[in-house]
């Protein structure tokens, strides 16, 4: 991966670098075709603050360190997030029960939940449904 990029050779320890190496290497995502979002989380640890930004245009994903713009930002505390990228915690209901904080979009949010894991033990995922075919089943464009 070129600099700045998820990964590192610590990768397979960390669930969250993993988590994040795993999202970025397909580059391309079927299910985010047709949507665009950014997002940066800011994970906390302590004093110190990992930031990851996220940045998904029609489909192609790109996962980086750092800050910078974004539709939405979280903070969230790193045993928090570590439960999320592990299926242990859905991020709606961790949003509901004020585990991490969300400022900007709730849509860029909600999209990003859609690549998150299912509990452990969970046979499979669930296909997401794209905003583009509920709109299509609302009737609307």
């Amino acid at each position: 991966m070129s600099k700045g990029r998820a990964g590192s050779a610590g990768a397979a320890a960390d669930p969250v670098t993993r988590f994040f190496a795993a999202l970025d290497q397909p580059g391309h995502l079927a299910t985010f075709e047709g949507e665009s979002a950014t997002l940066r989380l800011d994970v906390l640890d302590g004093r110190k603050v990992e930031r990851w930004h996220v940045s998904i245009t029609n489909g192609d994903v790109a996962v980086s360190h750092g800050a910078g713009p974004a539709d939405a930002t979280v903070r969230i505390d790193r045993p928090h997030f570590e439960a999320m990228v592990t299926g242990r915690l859905n991020a709606q209901a961790g949003f509901l029960r004020g585990l991490f904080t969300c400022e900007g979009s709730a849509g860029a949010l909600m999209m990003f939940q859609r690549c998150l894991p299912g509990p452990p033990g969970s046979t499979g995922r669930v296909a997401p449904i794209s905003s583009k075919t509920v709109m299509a089943e609302r009737g609307m464009k």
